[in-house]
């Protein structure tokens, strides 16, 4: 079996951390820095190492029975070269994670740091700066910097005393731990005052969708820094049927399991669109549906379920048939499926399929029968072309 080497910093790469343990597959994960370690959870089969890699280095780790992932961020530029070279020394195999793109319709782009201050010095008004620490340095060159900008930083020490260092006034530093919500965003912004937002091409992982849709509700200006290169590679998906085909892994697949949920309890995590179509299947089968989520989607009819305003509580799955996680915050759907394990309630997952103990179908029913259709991760498009064909054949 070939040695697994993945240099990780994405959410991406601890998604596939994930999966690769529940396979069974080991791997030897590599990332730069302390707090890096301490989101990655432990995970069987999964060895992390902590702190950041020369090329020399990194060449000593590898050999021609390698295979490296390269799952740093997509403007790790540096970092990425070293690796590649690393692997051309070495004669391990390279294979990038990417984190495709998202539209950016309406918004300025700039091809790097210095062309973003550059721009910057041109404009007045505040600022919500979304970029980080790493090139926050060069940012203290816009005139009030002091004044006009409001750094949105990871909450560790060391970058704490990065921002007071550079001069960041305590009460401008947004010291915050994502993923970051819509309503997170338009909040932050109320709260500076920003007439501008600055980004980088972050994903969809990377929470780029809501920093935009925030910063048109508001009306504020986006700038975003490109992505330092047009990267070839293999998304999250492509990556773990790559893998499994590599390692030769045959899982089983789930059996389906038809059950009655009439009068059971279905406790669902979040509000949104994907939670109001799981209430909407889950009513014709019975299910007594408890909702919790500080607010709640239009499309919910309130008169049919139980519905509690307010963040989710370890204590709320007491009782429960069935969880469904289903919030826009990684965090807190994680949090769920942990909790739910330990207490072996079969939990779905609507952001992360490995840590679903139960696929939530697609339902297709009619002239008296009904089926139930999941897929086995490989495309997910498939379920919603076959169920349509399927529900044309039952009417």
């Amino acid at each position: 079996m070939k040695q697994l080497l993945i240099f990780s910093g994405t959410t991406e790469g601890h998604l596939l951390c994930r999966f690769l343990s529940s396979h069974s597959i080991p791997a030897h994960v590599y990332v730069a820095t302390a707090y890096g370690e301490a989101v990655m959870e432990k995970l069987p089969g999964i060895t992390i190492h902590t702190g950041r890699l020369s090329y020399t280095e990194m060449a000593q780790q590898m050999h021609k029975d390698c295979m490296v992932i390269d799952a740093t961020h997509p403007y790790a530029s540096e970092v990425t070269e070293n690796i590649k070279s690393a692997c051309a020394a070495s004669g391990a195999q390279y294979l990038r994670l990417v984190r495709p793109a998202q539209s950016s319709d309406g918004v300025h782009i700039v091809p790097d740091t210095a062309a973003a201050v550059q721009w910057l010095c041109q404009t007045t008004g505040k600022v919500l700066l979304t970029t980080g620490s790493k090139e926050l340095d060069a940012y203290t060159a816009i005139p009030d910097y002091q004044q006009r900008l409001y750094p949105r930083v990871l909450p560790t020490a060391e970058v704490l005393q990065k921002c007071t260092a550079l001069g960041f006034p305590g009460a401008s530093i947004l010291a915050m731990q994502g993923p970051f919500s819509h309503e997170m965003n338009v909040a932050l912004l109320h709260k500076t005052g920003a007439s501008i937002l600055v980004t980088k091409d972050t994903g969809k992982s990377g929470g780029f969708a809501e920093k935009l849709s925030a910063a048109r509700e508001v009306g504020v200006q986006v700038l975003m820094i490109a992505r330092p290169q047009n990267e070839e590679g293999f998304t999250l998906e492509e990556m773990q049927q790559k893998l499994l085909a590599e390692f030769d892994v045959q899982k089983p697949p789930r059996f389906p399991l038809f059950v009655s949920l009439l009068g059971k309890k279905v406790i669902i995590i979040g509000a949104g669109a994907i939670a109001a179509r799981r209430v909407g299947v889950l009513q014709k089968f019975g299910a007594d549906i408890h909702v919790i989520a500080p607010e709640i989607s239009q499309n919910i009819d309130l008169s049919k379920i139980h519905y509690q305003a307010r963040s989710f509580q370890p204590e709320d799955i007491d009782g429960a048939f069935l969880v469904i996680a289903a919030t826009n915050d990684r965090t807190v759907n994680h949090g769920v499926a942990a909790i739910c394990k330990q207490h072996e309630i079969p939990v779905s997952v609507a952001d992360c399929a490995e840590e679903s103990t139960f696929y939530f179908p697609a339902i297709c029913e009619g002239s008296g029968l009904i089926a139930g259709l999941v897929s086995d991760g490989s495309d997910h498009h498939a379920v919603s072309r076959t169920a349509k064909k399927i529900r044309e054949i039952l009417e």
